[in-house]
C-alpha cells in the first residue's frame, strides 16, 4: 500500500492508502466524504493512471489494515448503480477497488443491448472489468465468471464531475467549467476507440480501461 496525503475540506489534509497492483483504495472511516474537490480530483487521477500489469488477484479474505479483523463485504446503491466494498466492523474504514469507487461516483453504467449491438460489429472479445475474465460477445453481454455484466465509463458523466470539481478546486467560473467539459467524447466515439485498441482477433481491454484514457484526458486538459 502507498500512502497518500490528499486535500481535504477545511484545509485539513486527508490521509488514503493505495494500491495501485491489487487496484484497491482504502479510506480511514468517512475520511472520503472529507475529501475536497482538489482531493477527490488527485483520487481520480492515480486511478486513471496507465497500469502495464494485469491487476492482481484479491485474496479470498480481506483484513483491516488497521486492527486485522476480517473486512465484511458491503453493498451499496448509488442512484441506480450498485457497488461494494470491503467494511470494518470496529468502523476503522472500507476497501473499495477502483472500479467501484467509480461506480460510486456515478461514473460506470451497464452497456444498453443496442451499444452492445454497436461494440460486436467490431469487437469479438472484451474483458470483464469487474474481474478481467474474457467474454466473447458473440455470445454473452454477462461476465460469464462472476456474471458482472458489460459496463462502461459514461464519458458524459465524467466531463460533468469533472469539471464540476475543477471549477470548485479553483476560482474559474463554473459556467466556464461545464463548457469545457461539453467536449468529452460521446458514447459513440468511446465505443469506437475499444474497436481500435486492437486487431479484431485479439483480447480487449477493459472496457472500464478504455474509459480511464478519456478520464485521463479529460484532466490533462488545464
Amino acid at each position: 500500500m502507498q500512502h497518500l496525503s490528499l486535500d481535504g475540506k477545511l484545509g485539513i489534509p486527508i490521509g488514503v492508502d493505495l494500491c495501485s497492483a491489487c487496484r484497491v483504495i482504502w479510506f480511514d472511516h468517512l475520511k472520503d466524504l472529507q475529501l475536497a474537490p482538489a482531493g477527490t480530483l488527485n483520487v481520480f487521477g492515480l486511478i486513471s493512471s496507465p497500469n502495464a500489469a494485469a491487476a492482481k488477484p484479491l485474496p479470498d479474505t480481506m483484513r483491516c489494515p488497521r486492527c486485522g479483523v476480517r473486512l465484511a463485504l458491503t453493498h451499496d446503491m448509488q442512484r441506480t448503480t450498485r457497488f461494494q466494498y470491503w467494511r470494518c466492523e470496529a468502523e476503522h474504514g472500507h476497501l473499495m477497488t477502483f472500479v467501484d469507487f467509480l461506480r460510486e461516483k456515478d461514473f460506470v453504467r451497464p452497456l444498453s443491448p443496442s451499444e452492445i449491438d454497436q461494440l460486436r460489429q467490431s469487437v469479438q472479445t472484451v474483458n470483464c472489468g469487474n474481474c478481467g475474465a474474457p467474454i466473447d460477445l458473440a455470445k454473452d453481454s454477462i461476465c460469464g465468471h462472476c456474471g458482472a455484466p458489460l459496463s462502461i465509463l459514461d464519458p458524459a458523466q465524467m466531463a460533468r464531475t469533472v469539471t464540476q470539481l475543477q471549477a470548485a478546486a479553483s476560482t474559474r467560473p463554473a459556467g466556464a467549467a461545464v463548457e469545457q467539459g461539453a467536449r468529452a467524447p460521446d458514447l459513440d466515439a468511446l465505443v469506437r476507440l475499444i474497436g481500435s485498441e486492437a486487431d479484431r482477433d485479439a483480447p480487449r481491454p477493459e472496457l472500464i480501461d478504455v474509459g480511464l484514457q478519456v478520464l485521463r484526458d479529460l484532466l490533462k486538459r488545464n
